[in-house]
């Protein structure tokens, strides 16, 4: 056998055994499980710690779910994407005689990394207004990102109506003048 032929078959062996190798190195080392059960869990439960730190109605109780760079979406008002405008928002919620609010997510959903979640689901409202009361019943959605320590935290808060608006009160005819048919 010439030296250059050797040579040869000795890289092929060589290859072989690396590739050989490789192989049961990967195959030793699976790829992560997936804890997306385990995240929508602790999201689902993040969520109901949220809604029972609402009951308390304290804005400060509340406002520590968001993350420091949320946005919250509230119906019939300018978006907040500050924590102090959000604060303020939620303090003139709370504000509001006779309010109670409660929510419930109809799905969770955990992106495999683990890092981003999202829930939908329904909400209910009321409060007084000029001592009438006043009830709502919505939709909402929350986009939440899970913190360095584990925790979550909610990044995009919106919810809206499922209601029709009320009617407009009609127009005062001003005196002096006619009515147009």
């Amino acid at each position: 056998m010439t030296q250059d032929r050797t040579v040869r078959i000795t890289n092929w062996v060589v290859t072989i055994i690396a590739l050989g190798l490789l192989l049961v190195a990967v195959g030793c080392n699976p790829a992560p499980a997936d804890s997306s059960a385990a995240d929508a869990a602790a999201l689902r439960k993040a969520d109901a710690d949220w809604m029972a730190a609402a009951q308390t109605k304290s804005a400060d109780a509340w406002v520590a779910y968001y993350s420091d760079d949320a946005v919250m979406l509230p119906p019939n008002d300018k978006m907040a994407n500050t924590k102090e405008a959000i604060h303020k928002g939620i303090e003139g919620l709370f504000s509001l005689p006779g309010v109670a609010i409660t929510w419930a997510p109809t799905k969770v959903v955990v992106a495999k990394s683990g890092e981003l979640g999202y829930l939908y689901g329904t909400y209910q409202m009321s409060f007084e207004l000029g001592g009438k009361k006043i009830s709502d019943v919505g939709k909402l959605v929350e986009v939440w990102g899970k913190q360095s320590d584990g925790s979550w935290k909610c990044t995009a808060d919106i919810w809206n109506s499922d209601l029709l608006p009320a009617a407009p009160e009609p127009a005062p005819v001003m005196k002096g003048m006619k009515k147009k048919m």
